[in-house]
Protein backbone atom coordinates (compact mmCIF):
# COMPACT_ATOMS: atom_id res chain seq x y z
CA UNK A 1 0.00 0.00 0.00
CA UNK A 2 1.18 3.76 -0.98
CA UNK A 3 1.43 6.34 1.10
CA UNK A 4 1.26 9.15 -0.55
CA UNK A 5 3.58 12.42 0.94
CA UNK A 6 1.39 14.85 3.14
CA UNK A 7 1.82 18.58 2.07
CA UNK A 8 -0.62 20.83 4.20
CA UNK A 9 -0.25 20.48 7.78
CA UNK A 10 -3.60 19.77 10.05
CA UNK A 11 -5.11 22.75 11.39
CA UNK A 12 -4.85 22.31 15.19
CA UNK A 13 -7.87 24.13 16.99
CA UNK A 14 -6.92 26.43 19.57
CA UNK A 15 -8.04 24.86 22.83
CA UNK A 16 -8.18 27.47 26.02
CA UNK A 17 -7.04 25.92 29.17
CA UNK A 18 -5.11 26.52 32.69
CA UNK A 19 -1.49 26.32 32.47
CA UNK A 20 -0.61 23.75 35.54
CA UNK A 21 2.06 21.70 34.05
CA UNK A 22 4.80 21.18 36.67
CA UNK A 23 8.90 20.95 35.45
CA UNK A 24 10.70 18.72 37.78
CA UNK A 25 14.48 18.24 37.42
CA UNK A 26 15.90 15.46 37.62
CA UNK A 27 19.73 13.04 37.94
CA UNK A 28 19.03 9.54 37.12
CA UNK A 29 21.96 7.65 37.43
CA UNK A 30 22.88 5.22 34.60
CA UNK A 31 24.49 1.93 35.86
CA UNK A 32 25.48 1.51 31.65
CA UNK A 33 27.20 4.72 31.94
CA UNK A 34 28.20 4.53 35.70
CA UNK A 35 26.75 8.47 35.35
CA UNK A 36 24.21 10.50 36.44
CA UNK A 37 21.61 12.29 33.34
CA UNK A 38 19.86 15.87 34.08
CA UNK A 39 16.04 14.92 33.00
CA UNK A 40 13.65 17.39 32.78
CA UNK A 41 9.96 15.66 33.30
CA UNK A 42 7.05 17.51 31.98
CA UNK A 43 4.00 16.34 34.21
CA UNK A 44 0.07 17.47 33.59
CA UNK A 45 -1.77 18.69 36.76
CA UNK A 46 -4.11 15.50 37.61
CA UNK A 47 -7.51 16.07 37.58
CA UNK A 48 -8.43 12.83 39.89
CA UNK A 49 -6.90 11.06 42.85
CA UNK A 50 -5.00 8.00 41.39
CA UNK A 51 -4.88 8.98 37.52
CA UNK A 52 -1.94 7.65 35.05
CA UNK A 53 -0.84 8.80 32.19
CA UNK A 54 0.84 8.11 28.92
CA UNK A 55 4.41 9.20 28.50
CA UNK A 56 6.37 10.51 25.34
CA UNK A 57 10.17 10.94 25.58
CA UNK A 58 11.67 13.88 23.66
CA UNK A 59 15.56 13.79 22.19
CA UNK A 60 17.08 16.97 21.41
CA UNK A 61 19.04 17.19 18.35
CA UNK A 62 22.68 17.61 18.05
CA UNK A 63 24.72 20.42 20.49
CA UNK A 64 21.22 20.46 22.41
CA UNK A 65 19.88 19.85 25.94
CA UNK A 66 16.68 19.99 27.62
CA UNK A 67 16.17 23.73 28.53
CA UNK A 68 16.91 24.53 25.10
CA UNK A 69 14.02 22.05 24.32
CA UNK A 70 11.67 23.90 26.45
CA UNK A 71 13.14 27.65 25.68
CA UNK A 72 13.13 27.49 22.38
CA UNK A 73 12.62 23.77 20.37
CA UNK A 74 9.45 22.97 21.34
CA UNK A 75 8.20 25.51 23.91
CA UNK A 76 4.85 24.21 23.67
CA UNK A 77 5.57 21.33 25.67
CA UNK A 78 3.83 22.24 29.37
CA UNK A 79 0.48 23.12 27.31
CA UNK A 80 0.46 19.86 25.41
CA UNK A 81 1.13 18.39 29.15
CA UNK A 82 -2.00 19.89 30.22
CA UNK A 83 -3.98 19.57 26.65
CA UNK A 84 -3.72 15.68 25.95
CA UNK A 85 -2.35 14.82 30.01
CA UNK A 86 0.46 12.93 28.46
CA UNK A 87 4.03 12.84 31.04
CA UNK A 88 6.84 14.02 28.55
CA UNK A 89 10.34 13.07 29.76
CA UNK A 90 13.75 15.14 28.33
CA UNK A 91 17.05 13.07 28.99
CA UNK A 92 20.28 14.99 28.04
CA UNK A 93 21.66 13.26 25.65
CA UNK A 94 25.04 15.13 25.50
CA UNK A 95 26.80 17.28 22.94
CA UNK A 96 27.24 14.78 19.88
CA UNK A 97 25.65 10.92 21.78
CA UNK A 98 23.56 10.31 18.65
CA UNK A 99 21.76 8.25 21.32
CA UNK A 100 24.08 4.83 20.47
CA UNK A 101 25.94 2.22 22.88
CA UNK A 102 29.43 3.30 21.56
CA UNK A 103 31.82 0.67 20.84
CA UNK A 104 34.33 2.83 21.19
CA UNK A 105 33.41 5.42 24.51
CA UNK A 106 31.53 2.81 27.27
CA UNK A 107 30.24 5.68 28.48
CA UNK A 108 28.11 6.45 26.01
CA UNK A 109 25.72 3.97 26.10
CA UNK A 110 22.47 6.33 25.39
CA UNK A 111 20.31 3.40 23.71
CA UNK A 112 20.44 1.19 27.08
CA UNK A 113 20.20 4.93 29.06
CA UNK A 114 17.06 5.98 27.47
CA UNK A 115 15.33 2.91 26.07
CA UNK A 116 15.70 0.29 29.62
CA UNK A 117 17.19 2.55 32.72
CA UNK A 118 15.09 5.82 32.12
CA UNK A 119 11.96 3.89 30.97
CA UNK A 120 12.19 1.88 34.50
CA UNK A 121 12.70 5.24 36.42
CA UNK A 122 9.86 7.13 34.91
CA UNK A 123 8.03 4.38 35.73
CA UNK A 124 8.52 4.36 39.42
CA UNK A 125 8.73 7.83 40.73
CA UNK A 126 5.64 9.04 38.26
CA UNK A 127 2.38 8.44 37.45
CA UNK A 128 2.56 6.95 34.42
CA UNK A 129 0.59 3.71 32.30
CA UNK A 130 3.29 1.68 32.26
CA UNK A 131 2.31 -0.46 28.81
CA UNK A 132 4.22 0.10 25.48
CA UNK A 133 0.93 1.13 23.98
CA UNK A 134 0.80 4.42 26.17
CA UNK A 135 4.42 4.92 25.82
CA UNK A 136 6.35 6.87 22.92
CA UNK A 137 9.56 8.46 21.56
CA UNK A 138 10.27 11.14 19.65
CA UNK A 139 13.47 13.82 19.05
CA UNK A 140 14.63 15.92 15.87
CA UNK A 141 17.84 16.06 13.79
CA UNK A 142 20.02 13.58 16.24
CA UNK A 143 17.07 13.12 18.37
CA UNK A 144 15.12 11.77 15.19
CA UNK A 145 17.76 9.30 14.50
CA UNK A 146 17.79 8.34 18.11
CA UNK A 147 13.81 7.87 18.18
CA UNK A 148 14.28 5.71 15.89
CA UNK A 149 17.02 3.79 15.97
CA UNK A 150 16.27 3.22 19.94
CA UNK A 151 12.72 2.62 19.74
CA UNK A 152 13.41 -0.44 17.18
CA UNK A 153 16.25 -1.31 19.68
CA UNK A 154 13.99 -1.53 22.12
CA UNK A 155 10.72 -1.87 20.41
CA UNK A 156 9.22 -3.70 23.34
CA UNK A 157 9.37 -0.31 25.19
CA UNK A 158 7.73 1.66 22.51
CA UNK A 159 4.78 1.41 21.03
CA UNK A 160 4.61 5.17 18.90
CA UNK A 161 7.72 6.64 17.38
CA UNK A 162 8.14 10.10 15.81
CA UNK A 163 11.30 11.34 14.08
CA UNK A 164 11.00 15.38 12.57
CA UNK A 165 14.34 16.48 10.07
CA UNK A 166 15.56 13.44 11.20
CA UNK A 167 19.06 12.35 10.93
CA UNK A 168 18.00 9.28 9.77
CA UNK A 169 21.56 7.92 7.46
CA UNK A 170 24.70 9.30 8.98
CA UNK A 171 26.54 7.39 6.59
CA UNK A 172 27.97 10.14 4.55
CA UNK A 173 28.79 12.79 7.82
CA UNK A 174 30.52 10.06 9.62
CA UNK A 175 33.75 12.66 10.28
CA UNK A 176 31.46 15.09 11.13
CA UNK A 177 29.04 16.03 14.01
CA UNK A 178 31.25 13.55 16.53
CA UNK A 179 30.20 10.47 14.94
CA UNK A 180 33.55 8.97 14.18
CA UNK A 181 34.25 9.73 17.60
CA UNK A 182 31.73 7.29 18.36
CA UNK A 183 31.59 4.58 15.66
CA UNK A 184 35.12 4.42 15.20
CA UNK A 185 37.22 4.03 11.81
CA UNK A 186 35.79 0.71 10.74
CA UNK A 187 33.30 1.55 8.28
CA UNK A 188 32.02 -2.26 8.01
CA UNK A 189 30.29 -1.43 11.46
CA UNK A 190 28.90 1.86 10.98
CA UNK A 191 25.73 0.10 9.55
CA UNK A 192 24.77 -1.59 13.52
CA UNK A 193 23.99 2.09 14.43
CA UNK A 194 22.44 3.96 11.74
CA UNK A 195 18.70 4.20 11.20
CA UNK A 196 18.69 3.06 7.33
CA UNK A 197 20.85 0.35 7.79
CA UNK A 198 18.44 -1.50 10.85
CA UNK A 199 14.86 0.08 9.01
CA UNK A 200 13.78 -3.99 8.07
CA UNK A 201 13.14 -4.50 11.75
CA UNK A 202 10.65 -1.74 11.15
CA UNK A 203 8.87 -4.62 8.99
CA UNK A 204 8.78 -6.79 12.18
CA UNK A 205 7.88 -4.24 15.18
CA UNK A 206 4.36 -3.57 14.60
CA UNK A 207 4.84 0.09 15.76
CA UNK A 208 3.13 3.30 14.43
CA UNK A 209 5.82 5.49 12.91
CA UNK A 210 5.30 9.11 12.07
CA UNK A 211 8.62 11.02 10.20
CA UNK A 212 8.31 14.53 9.40
CA UNK A 213 10.96 16.80 7.39
CA UNK A 214 11.52 20.37 5.54
CA UNK A 215 11.13 20.58 2.14
CA UNK A 216 14.59 22.87 2.65
CA UNK A 217 16.04 20.66 4.78
CA UNK A 218 19.22 19.18 4.25
CA UNK A 219 18.46 15.82 5.30
CA UNK A 220 15.18 15.50 2.84
CA UNK A 221 16.69 13.07 0.78
CA UNK A 222 18.05 10.65 3.29
CA UNK A 223 14.15 10.91 5.34
CA UNK A 224 12.37 10.07 1.71
CA UNK A 225 14.94 7.15 0.99
CA UNK A 226 13.61 5.98 4.76
CA UNK A 227 10.11 6.49 3.73
CA UNK A 228 10.51 4.93 0.30
CA UNK A 229 11.73 1.85 2.21
CA UNK A 230 9.25 1.70 4.54
CA UNK A 231 6.69 1.51 1.54
CA UNK A 232 8.47 -1.26 -0.72
CA UNK A 233 8.28 -3.26 2.59
CA UNK A 234 4.44 -2.06 3.34
CA UNK A 235 5.53 -0.82 6.99
CA UNK A 236 2.34 1.44 8.15
CA UNK A 237 3.78 4.81 8.42
CA UNK A 238 2.47 8.60 7.85
CA UNK A 239 5.05 10.99 6.27
CA UNK A 240 4.80 14.05 5.89
CA UNK A 241 6.79 17.12 3.83
CA UNK A 242 5.62 21.03 5.15
CA UNK A 243 6.96 24.19 4.14
CA UNK A 244 10.48 24.68 6.23
CA UNK A 245 14.12 24.34 6.90
CA UNK A 246 15.77 22.62 9.59
CA UNK A 247 15.81 25.22 12.65
CA UNK A 248 13.27 25.46 16.09
CA UNK A 249 10.75 27.29 13.72
CA UNK A 250 9.51 23.47 11.71
CA UNK A 251 10.59 21.77 14.64
CA UNK A 252 8.07 23.35 16.60
CA UNK A 253 5.45 23.19 14.18
CA UNK A 254 5.97 19.43 13.81
CA UNK A 255 6.27 18.42 17.34
CA UNK A 256 2.74 19.72 17.57
CA UNK A 257 1.35 17.43 14.96
CA UNK A 258 3.24 14.91 16.05
CA UNK A 259 2.22 15.02 19.88
CA UNK A 260 -1.52 15.30 18.15
CA UNK A 261 -0.81 12.04 16.30
CA UNK A 262 0.59 10.08 19.87
CA UNK A 263 -2.33 10.88 21.51
CA UNK A 264 -4.55 9.44 18.79
CA UNK A 265 -2.69 6.44 19.10
CA UNK A 266 -3.13 6.40 23.13
CA UNK A 267 -6.84 6.76 23.07
CA UNK A 268 -6.97 3.98 20.48
CA UNK A 269 -5.42 1.68 23.11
Amino acid sequence: MKHPIITLWLLLVPVLFVKAATVDTVAVFSNAMNKPIRTLVVSPAQKKAGQRFPTVYVLHGYSGNPDRTLKEDIPALPEMADQYGIIFILPDGGFDSWYINSPVRKNSMYETFIGQELVSYIDQHYPTTASRDQRGLMGWSMGGHGALYIGVKQSSNFGVLGSICGAVDFTPFVMDFGIDKLVGADSTKWKYYNVLDNARYFVFSQQQLIISCGAADPFLSYNRRLHEYLDQHHVAHTYIEGEGAHDHAYWSKAAQYQVLFFNFFFKSK
